[in-house]
């Protein structure tokens, strides 16, 4: 009930609201239902990542790019060489290295990670 009274309340004053639906049977019909309803839905998928790409155009070898993203160097090479691909926690990962790298290396150098304060109000 908590969660459900926070996500409307988020709704009503930001005017938008990220919500996980575990599992949809016919995806389409949902949106076409939340759409009528006047809510614009869309569904996260982080975009593909060239790996390779990104790596070569930051100069890096493929352990220097593991070691400095805090990746693991065998799974580096298993993307690059098709056997395997990054799940959706890695691809945005990925895709914030891709766009961002110096922002992703100076958080990484923190040794603690900030302090966030949640203004909660009831």
């Amino acid at each position: 009930m908590r969660s459900g009274h926070r996500l409307l309340t988020t709704l009503l004053q930001e005017r938008r609201v990220v919500v996980e639906v575990p599992v949809v049977e016919d995806l389409p019909l949902l949106l076409s239902e939340l759409a009528a309803l006047d809510i614009k839905a869309s569904v996260y998928d982080p975009p593909k990542v060239n790996v390779r790409a990104v790596r070569e155009k930051l100069g890096l070898s493929q352990d220097d790019f593991a070691v400095q993203y805090g990746l693991d160097a065998s799974t580096v090479r298993n993307w690059e060489q098709g056997r395997s691909e990054p799940d959706k926690a890695a691809r945005m990962a990925l895709w914030v290295i891709a766009t961002h790298p110096d922002a992703v290396r100076e958080a990484l150098a923190q040794r603690e990670a900030p302090s966030v304060q949640w203004a909660v109000s009831q």
